[in-house]
């Protein structure tokens, strides 16, 4: 009996230990760096100002924190919680704590300052905030944007020809 009792010991002690780890895991509090309502808020005040906004200036401003904030989104949701094999099985992947997609948002901003720069004569900064949502907007759910860009790339083309054809 005593030798039954030592081989279930360690087992209890185990279960004990990895009980509340997994636990912890499946429903824990939110994380240092996951947005909490108030980050959400300023972040949707940002992306508001841009859809809104007419000052160049401050739209690159708008399209630099929207990026970092979708580059930081992008970040979270590829950890990877160190973990034996054994244990993987039992523990879920952390959902999605924000209810948008900040990196569509990003990318909508992006497209928005590109509109008003091009507008104002700003080709370069146009162009560039353009390219910039091709290349992030690989991803096939962010092809309304990609095509979006393109289109505005292709008119930026159209109007450089344009203005080179033009020059004496």
């Amino acid at each position: 009996m005593t030798t039954s009792l030592n081989i279930k010991m360690p087992a209890v002690i185990a279960m004990c230990l990895l009980i509340p780890l997994v636990g912890c895991q499946t429903n824990q509090p939110m994380k240092p760096g996951v947005m909490d309502n108030a980050s959400f808020m300023d972040l949707w005040k940002t992306y508001t100002h841009c859809q809104a906004g007419s000052d160049i200036e401050g739209l690159k401003s708008d399209v630099v924190a929207l990026a970092g904030a979708a580059n930081d989104a992008q970040t979270q949701e590829s950890f990877v919680l160190p973990l034996p094999k054994k244990l993987e099985q039992y523990v879920s992947q952390p959902t999605t704590r924000i209810a948008v997609d900040v990196k569509a948002m990003a990318a909508a901003c992006s497209i928005r300052t590109g509109q008003l720069a091009l507008e104002s004569g700003h080709l370069d900064l146009a162009k560039n905030l353009f390219k910039t949502v091709v290349a992030q907007s690989q991803s096939e759910d962010y092809t309304y944007y990609s095509s979006q860009a393109k289109v505005l790339l292709a008119e930026l083309e159209t109007r450089f020809v344009q203005v080179s054809q033009h020059r004496p």
